[in-house]
């Protein structure tokens, strides 16, 4: 690994990313070393409060490693490892868009295989353990049996918590402009808010309704049958019969206390799905946890100032603070098309850290982000970049200043040769309460990374 020799040096033995009282001994994970000459200095995450990371870099950089490293602080058994000193645990839900986190089940133990060698030699050399983490897995359910070997539970939505604007992406319409988008949107607010008629009886409305709801409305109501011409009934009523035999949406899905636990890692496995469902999960996941969040907070400081505890909606389970976590974000939020999952993370990132959660994502094309939630990021995580448009998006946009000089074998280096001279598991790392930036070499995984 490189060494730079950098200017103003850092004193001191650690640095915590993130610290904002100095005085303070916060919550912390290793995630760490400084990449630069001088002494031995360990680097920390601070985790006790919320967090917008946003980590970047070329394919093979090492940015999906470093996601799991981080991750992997988050959710160590014991309160106090080599790795991880945290008193308060949150819960981490990690979108798995490529599928190879699915092995952090399994601690880096001593074996003939040559993939794990290299891996123990690296904790060895920083003293590291193996240790065990506390994962569950999750996979949408689909037609047929699944082929994992990792013997996953079973994911399903709850189809009451698809908006219309969430179908109209699905069946690929808008439902303000589209005939069969407008079609949809009337059916779908008859079902849920106004209630709907056929020759014999009245159906009362209902926010906890099925797809099947959807389409007997759509056969039946006298209304609709009126104003809207059969070809445009029967091509809607073909796509919503094919999303009707998709096991993924349920009448009631998989609950959000199921997936969120202190001090649980869940990996929910997206790699075999279409783009589409990928996105409709994630948006439906995001808006399930920020509106559980906004209420917990609430009760929380309720509590608090008040002592109150009596009344009955402090009996409901609530999820506890958490880390939303997407690997390879440019799978789940393309940029060439609007969709429900990119305005909810603007959400999420602008008003989450008052609610509990904290978000980190990884892509390959930092430019190809929304600018919106790049603002929100404290914490930038920056591994090799070659393109020059990516380069420069993120030089104007660090948290940080830059290092007054940057050297590598005796030749000064301007921003973007240093990003391009990285090796992999290096990154420059960038953060709201440091006086510069840092060079740092990535903490070797303490379990099985699938990126190979």
């Amino acid at each position: 690994m490189k060494k730079f020799t950098v200017k103003p040096k850092f004193i001191g033995r650690e640095i915590i990313v993130g610290l904002q009282d100095e005085k303070s001994y916060p919550d912390r994970i290793l995630i760490g070393r400084l990449a630069e000459i001088g002494s031995v200095v360990s680097v920390f995450l601070e985790v006790a409060s919320e967090h917008v990371v946003a980590i970047f870099g070329k394919r093979g950089s090492g940015k999906s490693y470093t996601l799991g490293s981080i991750v992997e602080g988050l959710s160590t058994k014991s309160e106090k490892t080599a790795i991880s000193m945290i008193s308060k645990k949150k819960a981490v839900l990690l979108f798995d868009t490529l599928g190879i986190y699915q092995w952090m089940r399994f601690p880096i133990k001593e074996s003939s295989s040559e993939i794990i060698k290299s891996p123990i030699s690296l904790q060895k050399r920083w003293n590291l353990q193996p240790e065990s983490l506390d994962v569950l897995l999750f996979e949408p359910k689909q037609n047929g049996t699944s082929l994992s070997l990792s013997n996953p539970a079973l994911f399903t939505l709850n189809t009451s918590d698809l908006s219309a604007s969430d179908w109209g992406y699905l069946l690929g319409v808008d439902i303000y402009s589209d005939r069969i988008g407008q079609l949809l949107n009337e059916v779908y607010i008859k079902v849920t808010q106004e209630g709907w008629r056929d020759e014999k009886r009245h159906f009362s409305p209902s926010q906890s309704y099925s797809i099947e709801d959807l389409i007997n409305c759509l056969k039946s109501d006298s209304e609709i049958s009126q104003i809207y011409h059969s070809e445009t009934r029967r091509a809607l009523l073909q796509q919503l019969l094919t999303f009707s035999h998709n096991p993924l949406f349920q009448k009631e899905g998989t609950k959000l206390e199921e997936l969120l636990k202190p001090g649980y890692l869940s990996i929910l496995l997206l790699h075999k799905i279409p783009d589409d469902l990928r996105l409709i999960i994630a948006s439906s996941l995001i808006k399930k946890i920020i509106e559980n969040r906004i209420q917990a907070s609430e009760i929380e400081k309720h509590k608090l100032i008040t002592g109150e505890a009596k009344h009955s909606i402090f009996n409901k389970s609530y999820i506890p603070p958490c880390w939303v976590v997407i690997d390879e974000a440019q799978n789940i939020l393309p940029a060439e098309r609007k969709n429900p999952a990119g305005e909810l993370l603007v959400k999420l990132v602008r008003e989450g850290r008052n609610f509990g959660i904290s978000f980190m994502l990884t892509t390959q094309q930092p430019s190809a982000i929304d600018s919106r939630i790049l603002a929100q990021v404290d914490t930038m995580i920056i591994h090799r970049l070659t393109v020059q448009q990516d380069i420069e998006y993120v030089k104007r946009n660090l948290k940080s200043a830059l290092p007054d000089k940057i050297k590598y074998s005796g030749r000064n280096l301007a921003f973007d040769e240093s990003l391009r001279s990285l090796d992999v598991g290096q990154a420059l790392v960038s953060n709201t309460e440091l006086d510069r930036a840092f060079f740092m070499d990535v903490r070797p995984r303490i379990t099985t990374h699938g990126g190979f």
